[in-house]
């Protein structure tokens, strides 16, 4: 594979240079759809599912575009404000409310939206009590019915969100406007890995009709287990990609996962592989629900304090902790850039890389 380097800029000029890549202009809508907190059964299992999404489109629709889905990662479920704590229960019991970790990716949805995608963010709360392989496994089935049901809106406008996917109560026509052909998937912590599960080569022949993938984002994913760590191990096959652009991002201050998907991935991808390493990022603030400043009860910042203002590196160093603010900007601006690139052909847009001839971190 031919490897793209471009020169990385500091971290201090990547900042610089987002305002213009972060800003949403009044053209995006946001519509939803809540099909019911038990109204998939996830195969194989009596356990039931919600189908609910939050999707940033472009507002004025024109022409075709590109779809990116986005699952989030593992929390508490539902929140019981009266006693002042989460639980993880689904459905959500009496007298509590649902933990909205779908909605904490809005500020990425508003921008990819902003630049011609439409952006589907998934509640997966029901995948939750299942264990291991098998809760990656719901994933990435609850990720191919999502999938299922838009290629049938977007192509017939029947199917079950006929009707359902609406803007402020206004139902929104995606007929014709959908491109299921050219799908983005992103996926934070346990949602990274299920991502990495349903995109994998040996499960792509389960992908609904009319659907393909041609970019993930595994975005600080939980590891999948490997009890040799043999990079070209049969227990990492049901998450190899080899024919899929795939850009991981990992935080060097993440308090909760490694997210490392270059080890495994590598030795055998026949396309693009990026891996993206923050300095002074942490796990939480890529969801906005997760984090502090959203006032959600259970929000915290994962990171190990190092003094002021500074977090514990995975390198053994301490680096200066980045904002919530700061570390959504720059997964933004990768991001949006690699989707650019693979989902809009905006040859202007080339991914930044890592070389894997440099130390992780040391471009």
């Amino acid at each position: 594979m031919r490897k793209v380097l471009l020169a990385a800029t500091s971290l201090i000029l990547l900042l610089n240079s987002m305002p213009q890549a972060t800003a949403a202009p009044p053209a995006v809508g946001t519509a939803t759809y809540d099909l019911g907190a038990t109204a998939y059964t996830l195969p194989g299992t009596d356990l039931k599912a919600e189908l609910t999404a939050v999707v940033h489109y472009p507002k004025k629709l024109s022409g075709k575009y590109p779809v990116v889905l986005m699952s989030h990662g593992l929390w508490d479920t539902c929140i019981d404000r009266k006693a002042g704590q989460l639980v993880s229960d689904w459905p959500c019991p009496a007298g509590t409310e649902v933990m909205p970790s779908y909605r904490g990716y809005d500020y990425l949805g508003d921008v990819l939206a902003a630049q011609g995608m439409i952006v589907i963010s998934i509640g997966a709360n029901g995948t939750i009590p299942q264990f291991g392989e098998e809760q990656d496994a719901g994933r990435a089935a609850l990720i191919n019915k999502h999938l299922a049901m838009w290629q049938k809106l977007a192509t017939t406008g029947g199917g079950p969100l006929a009707g359902k996917v609406r803007d402020h109560g206004k139902v929104v026509d995606f007929r014709g406007h959908a491109d299921l052909m050219n799908v983005g998937l992103l996926g934070h912590s346990r949602g990274g890995r299920g991502t990495l599960f349903q995109a994998a080569d040996i499960h792509q022949k389960d992908w609904p009709a009319g659907v393909r993938v041609k970019a993930v984002v595994p975005l600080a994913p939980a590891e999948p287990y490997s009890p040799d760590d043999d990079p070209d191990g049969e227990s990492y096959d049901p998450y190899r990609i080899t024919n899929i652009p795939v850009a991981g991002l990992i935080g060097s201050c993440d308090g909760a996962v490694q997210g490392q998907v270059y080890n495994y991935l590598q030795a055998h991808n026949k396309a693009p592989l990026f891996q993206y390493f923050i300095p002074g990022a942490n796990h939480d603030f890529f969801n906005s629900q997760w984090s502090p400043g959203s006032g959600q009860i259970g929000a915290y910042d994962d990171a190990t304090p190092a003094g002021p203002g500074r977090c514990k590196s995975s390198t053994g160093s301490s680096d200066k902790q980045l904002t919530e603010t700061q570390q959504r900007e720059v997964a933004t601006t990768y991001i949006s850039a690699f989707y650019r690139h693979y989902l809009l052909g905006d040859q202007r847009m080339n991914p930044v890389t890592i070389s894997k001839d440099l130390p992780v971190g040391h471009p």
